[in-house]
């Protein structure tokens, strides 16, 4: 076989063969687990582990590494953590390394046997090897640290909060190696997927109700996992909850953007062309994904400010008297108060609505600030736009040509806007991209 064949050959079976090499080291530990007499199926907490990480499990309370789909540009491949880590760790401390290694296997059984028998069989195998595993290395650092160092409160304190820290580090490596070999690539959206915002709080979270039970197992047995279970439970409805409460909040404003945008036929669909304007300048940047999203969200909702205007103000066709533009400038900061009431966007994205009209030289408003004083992604914003207002179309005046907004972004560079920012705009008009 031929080097070229050979690689095409790795590729299109990469995700096969990791699976497979990984199966193949779960049953290698097994076995010699086995062979040496230390696998005892007699061990009461063995089946009292198993019965709670199936219950965890079957909660589908959050998190749980299972994926269900490919990550396309239309969809997004679903990998999460579960409960099930707290009984996995707890395991890896109570039982000898060669029983938790078990549990995830004799665990998923019950759970996933359909995918076990369907064409999805691989995903079974690499969950339950991958977690076997990792519990199995857990268990070998905690075991060799008890032994070393005795088990009292400060060493289980420090080491089973070392253990659930490495088990999750193990997790999130062999997944990222896990989605290279389903897409022959790990790009930077593959890794956020792992790694992204809300791991680390789960890594402390998870880390320290692990301890909590481990403490209480030493003391009252069995009846420590069922409580602990629903003081976690209680804790993910009430981040659940907060977020649907937040949510809610965020698609009020949408609904009020919508609400102000429908009064004037002219600034339909304004604030999502803002947005998406203001997204393709900030991936041009390299901001982070999540920058991303939230600079999405104040170029939709950067005139909400709007509400507390005058609806005689707002669609006035003449030019607005002196009394009236004075009126007008109020709709960044009453923006700002609107937008700050959701403690994310305290500093974010009120900030940045607050200061969309500041000017690169200074003359804008509300306060004036000058260049780099002004935050980049109100400077972002900015010119987003006002490059979609010139051109489209407004009462006093018909849309101008993409070729005229050229010519006052190049005039107003240095002026009106950041220089940076013109020269992306103008890359990004130029490649058809806006």
């Amino acid at each position: 076989m031929s080097l070229t064949k050979l690689k095409s050959f790795f590729k299109r079976h990469s995700f096969f063969l990791y699976t497979f090499s990984l199966w193949t080291i779960y049953m290698v530990l097994v076995f010699i687990e086995w062979k040496h007499g230390r696998l005892d199926f007699k061990d009461v907490n063995f089946y009292v582990l198993l019965l709670f990480f199936t219950f965890f499990e079957g909660m589908a309370v959050s998190f749980e590494l299972f994926v269900a789909r490919k990550f396309e540009k239309d969809t997004r491949t679903e990998i999460m953590f579960s409960t099930g880590v707290i009984i996995n760790v707890l395991a890896a401390a109570v039982l000898r390394p060669g029983m938790a290694m078990l549990i995830p296997f004799f665990g998923y059984l019950p759970l996933k046997y359909k995918v076990l028998f369907s064409e999805k069989y691989l995903y079974f195998l690499y969950n339950s090897a991958s977690l076997g595993i990792i519990t199995y290395l857990t268990s070998i650092l905690l075991h060799f640290t008890f032994n070393a160092l005795g088990d009292n409160i400060l060493v289980s304190t420090i080491f089973i909060t070392s253990g659930s820290i490495l088990y999750f580090a193990l997790n999130i490596l062999l997944s990222i190696f896990f989605v290279f070999a389903i897409y022959g690539k790990i790009s930077k959206d593959l890794v956020e997927l792992v790694t992204s915002e809300g791991k680390l709080f789960n890594v402390f979270a998870t880390s320290l109700n692990t301890l909590i039970i481990y403490v209480l197992y030493s003391y009252i047995g069995i009846f420590a996992i069922p409580l602990s279970l629903f003081t976690f439970i209680t804790i993910q409805l009430s981040n659940y909850y907060a977020t649907k409460y937040r949510n809610a909040k965020i698609e009020l404003l949408m609904a009020l953007i919508k609400s102000l945008e429908e009064k004037d036929p002219y600034t339909a669909g304004h604030g999502e062309m803002v947005a998406e304007i203001s997204s393709k300048i900030a991936e041009k940047l390299d901001f982070q994904k999540k920058e991303i999203e939230l600079i999405k969200i104040a170029g939709v909702l950067h005139d909400i400010g709007k509400i507390g205007i005058p609806d005689i103000i707002i669609l006035k066709k003449d030019k607005l008297t002196e009394e009236e533009y004075m009126i007008m400038k109020e709709h960044p900061k009453k923006g700002f108060e609107i937008l700050k009431q959701i403690n994310e966007f305290e500093e974010t994205v009120a900030k940045w609505v607050l200061y969309h009209h500041e000017r690169w030289d200074g003359k804008g408003y509300p306060e004036g600030l000058k260049g780099e004083e002004i935050p980049l992604e109100s400077r972002i914003i900015t010119i987003a736009d006002v490059y979609h207002a010139l051109i489209s179309d407004r009462p006093y005046r018909k849309a101008l040509s993409k070729e005229e907004a050229v010519k006052i972004l190049k005039e107003e560079s240095g002026k009106f806007f950041d220089p940076k920012l013109v020269e992306i705009m103008l890359d990004l008009i130029k490649g058809g991209k806006i």
